[in-house]
């Protein structure tokens, strides 16, 4: 998963409180920044902005004109919590600090955005399979089994020929929301593959995977859509039963389940079937590809 720490301004300038709004601009203006925290004897005490110095007397202090209450974020803070925060506290930087308080980075909105919309997709505001193949790898590497589960939309071309494209997309986001609100963010992870695609990286193990696979297929095509409109799936499962404990590869791994459970969604697709699981050989050959 990214982090704050891989997209932060490292090692900010910073501006001590008995310094003067004037020195603060000028050091604003040197560095072509919009802020600089506030720092006395290696403690955050503030931040002070561009904004403020518009509003503020040349030889005023930077102690009385600061913001006090500073918004902070961890280097190890994932993007999208930091991106909440930022709307959250309508704000538009966050300072980065360690865990003594230290300040360590800034991170701005314009920089934190740039980067979030690269992974999470702007329709359905879901991560990006970048960030499920992050997330698998991760798990991996701190010894836990992973399944993959792919969701594929039956048709859905004939939704956006019939009745537009725009109306489209308005199922995808909803579609989106429906299965978010079956998973369990504390042991799944879902994202949006690409078209009409979805996917989610779990640890629950094959029994548990297959349950949600079923719940989350039969009740999309029980739901109540737009217009009356039918939205329908077929799933797609790997993993789930892994022999070995932490490969060399746990990006192979990852990869090669989540093909897995691609190729299982188009064979439950042709014969008609809701849901089908990838083969134990199958599963064991995509990890043992991972050790060697």
């Amino acid at each position: 998963m990214l982090k704050v720490g891989d997209i932060m301004t490292p090692d900010p300038q910073v501006v001590g409180p008995e310094q003067t709004v004037a020195e603060a601009s000028r050091l604003m203006e040197e560095r072509r920044i919009g802020s600089l925290p506030v720092v006395e004897k290696g403690d955050l005490v503030g931040i002070i902005t561009s904004r403020d110095l518009r509003l503020s007397p040349p030889e005023r202090l930077v102690a009385d004109v600061m913001t006090k209450e500073v918004i902070t974020v961890y280097p190890e803070t994932a993007l999208e919590q930091a991106q909440q925060m930022l709307e959250k506290h309508e704000i538009e930087r966050l300072v980065v600090v360690d865990k003594a308080g230290r300040v360590v980075g800034i991170i701005t909105e314009t920089v934190l955005y740039g980067e979030f919309w690269r992974y999470w997709d702007t329709l359905t505001r879901l991560p990006k399979v970048a960030i499920l193949q992050k997330k698998g790898e991760e798990l991996i590497r701190k010894g836990q089994e992973i399944s993959l589960i792919f969701l594929d939309l039956n048709e859905f071309g004939r939704i956006d020929k019939e009745y537009g494209h725009v109306f489209g997309d308005r199922i995808l986001q909803e579609v989106a929301a429906f299965f978010y609100g079956r998973i369990d963010p504390a042991q799944d992870f879902l994202c949006r593959y690409g078209g009409d695609e979805f996917a989610v990286v779990s640890t629950r193990n094959l029994r548990g995977a297959i349950a949600l696979a079923e719940q989350m297929v039969c009740s999309l095509q029980e739901n109540q859509w737009p217009a009356g409109v039918l939205v329908s799936c077929t799933a797609g499962i790997a993993g789930g039963r892994r022999g070995k404990s932490r490969p060399e590869r746990p990006d192979l791994v990852v990869s090669n389940l989540l093909n897995l459970a691609s190729l299982a969604s188009t064979r439950a697709k042709k014969s008609e079937s809701p849901i089908s699981v990838a083969s134990r050989v199958e599963c064991e050959a995509a990890y043992g590809i991972a050790y060697k």
